[in-house]
This record gives structure tokens, sequence and C-alpha cells, in this order.
């Protein structure tokens, strides 16, 4: 296999532009290669990969088979060009992936401050009680999961709200994302969300995957690209992340200010009937 061609994957929480950024890398004339946004979504059932070191092993039979399926087409693709994966469901699969593409595999680590995650999320239908009783309860993550880094939240959780839920979550990610950065000696970006809508950050970005700042990338910087854009059914305020020490210790790690906060533009945003 060439070694000049590689995978790409982004390691997020979701709600955080990945969107945006496969359409961006996808249009004619950038150069990514083959751009994907959550090719297996669920499958990659990140809640079972995180306890497994992210191998598929783990997985039940026809999810192990439809992401080594999925591991196989990247290969073949990356005999003839790149490949980068946007999208969140893939983040406890880095391990594994890292040793699958050895060599081949560059890391997007791509951050948003807690706050607005967690509402959207929260908007989204994450630990909120389903709007049909046939319906799961969408649960990104829980504190009993195996391979957790706050397994002390279990204690709290009946007691939390759903956007303190999604807080957890965040904040899982990206300590699993910041011990990952230390371990797993692979080329590596940390690019704030807001940072893809600037020169600086698409020329970060361009740089890193060894493409040209064309103007088409340019271009899709004014786009907004969201295909579900939903609203919070009830309110909590902000402030609830002070809360959450270990939410803002992971935040003030990746460089936020996780008490900096616009309430009445998260209103508009999420929660309008509220405002």
């Amino acid at each position: 296999m060439s070694a000049r061609h590689h995978a790409t994957f982004v390691i997020s929480t979701g709600r955080c532009g990945t969107q945006w950024l496969a359409h961006a890398l996808a249009l004619p004339g950038v150069g990514a290669g083959r751009v994907e946004h959550e090719p297996l979504g669920e499958r990659y059932r990140p809640r079972v990969l995180l306890g497994a070191s992210g191998d598929p092993a783990a997985l039940p039979s026809a999810d192990q088979a439809r992401v080594e399926r999925h591991l196989a087409s990247i290969e073949a693709t990356l005999e003839r060009e790149d490949y980068f994966e946007a999208g969140f469901p893939c983040w406890s699969a880095l391990p594994y992936l890292c040793r699958r593409f050895a060599g081949r595999v560059r890391i997007v680590h791509l951050t948003r401050h807690p706050v607005p995650v967690a509402y959207s999320w929260t908007a989204h239908g994450a630990y909120m009680p389903p709007t049909l009783p046939q319906l799961p309860e969408k649960i990104l993550l829980h504190p009993a999961d195996g391979g957790v880094s706050f397994p002390e939240y279990a204690e709290r959780w009946p007691a939390l709200h759903p956007v303190e839920r999604a807080l957890y979550f965040w904040a899982e990610v990206h300590a699993f994302a910041l011990r990952q950065q230390a371990a797993a000696g692979v080329p590596w970006l940390r690019v704030e969300m807001k940072e893809l809508f600037t020169d600086a950050g698409v020329e970060r970005l361009a740089a890193f995957l060894g493409i040209g700042v064309s103007a088409a990338l340019r271009a899709a910087r004014t786009e907004v690209v969201d295909e579900h854009h939903c609203q919070l059914r009830d309110w909590i305020e902000p402030q609830v992340i002070e809360r959450h020490p270990r939410v803002l210790e992971i935040a003030r790690a990746l460089g936020y200010d996780p008490l900096a906060f616009d309430v009445a533009a998260l209103k508009r945003r999420y929660a309008p009937q509220f405002a």
C-alpha cells in the first residue's frame, strides 16, 4: 500500500461543525480525496468500543462485519487517494484505527465550548425521554460504561438534568482525546470550531492535510451546513456547568473559559420560547 496516502479521522463530540467540514472538504477542487461524514453512524458502537480499546472484535457479529467492511474499503481507497472521515461516532475506535492504519493515519481533534455542545445534543434528544414510547433513550455515554474516565458520575446520574449529562459526555470525549494525543504518536491537529471559518484556521487545516487552500474551500466558510436544526424542550441556565469540576477542568485544558457564554444568544439559538 502506498505510504503517500493517509486516512484522517476526526475525534469530536459531534455538534461542532463536522457536517460543514465534510461538505467543505468534499467540494470539487479541494483535493482532500474521499470524504465521508459518519459513514457508519452508531454502528461504530462507541460505548462498547470505549471499553475495548476500540477493537471491533468486541462488537456483535453484524456490527463487527460492517465495521470491518468499512475499514477494508478505506484500505482500498488508500491505494489511490487520501481518506477523510468526519463525524463523532468513531471517537472511541481511535486506538484501534491508529494501529490499523499505522504510519498512514492523521487525527483532527475538533473542539467547541461545552455549553453549546450540551444544549445542541439535548435539543437533538440526547438523554431526553423519547418522543415516542417505543423508541430508546439516546444515551451517548453512561458513567457505568467500560473505559470511562469519570465513573464517579454514576452516583449523581439520576439527579442530573439532560444538559448536565451531555456536559459529562463532552468531558469524557475530550479527556479521552487528550490522553490519546499524548499516547498515539501520530500527526495530530487540534482545531476549535470557530477557527474553521477563519483564514488562519482554513490554512492550518489545509497544511495539515497536505492540500492547497482552494477558492472553493475559502468560499465554503460562508456556508451554513446543519441538516438537523433542533430546539430545547425546556431550559436550564448555562451556569449549571459550575456544578461539574471535571467539565471545567477539561474545558480549561483545551483553552476555554468554561464560564464565558452569552445567555441571550444561547436562548435565541436553542430555546427561543424562553428568550
